[in-house]
């Protein structure tokens, strides 16, 4: 197994990504992270016709993004604006995703881990894979 996917090394990046951080949020310092744009929740969603993300994304926490941002055990949430219309929407960012936390040039953390997207099932999907609930359906079709 690729050692940087055993679950070990991701719970050692997100407790250095969780106090690097908490660090420098308390230190009120402007700082930038680089992270996978594929796990990224926003809320509300962007419009394609806004921004499109790469692969990987760089943030720039300073100003209001810094004032909002906040930390949970699994996520780094913060507030910003896309485009030229300033679209808000806040970010929710799962830890482990998080691949460098950059402070002026130096980089304070690094990240090999790469985090899994889960497929989100349907509800049908979802009410299918149970197979007593597949039996049901297979009755009411008989009848």
């Amino acid at each position: 197994m690729d050692i940087y996917q055993k679950s070990s090394y991701k719970d050692l990046v997100i407790k250095n990504a969780y106090n690097t951080l908490e660090f420098l949020l308390k230190e009120g310092v402007d700082f930038a992270i680089a992270t996978y744009s594929n796990v990224i929740e926003f809320n509300p969603p962007i419009p394609k016709e806004i921004i499109e993300f790469d692969e990987s994304v760089l943030f720039i926490i300073s100003n209001y993004s810094k004032e909002s941002a906040y930390l949970t055990k699994s996520d780094f949430v913060f507030e910003a604006g896309f485009g030229k219309e300033n679209f808000g929407s806040t970010l929710k960012i799962p830890l482990e995703a998080i691949m460098q936390i950059i402070l002026n040039e130096d980089i304070l953390h690094i990240s090999y881990y790469e985090p899994k997207v889960e497929e989100k099932l349907s509800s049908m999907e979802l009410l299918l894979n149970n197979p007593e609930n597949q039996k049901l359906l297979k009755k009411r079709r008989e009848k």
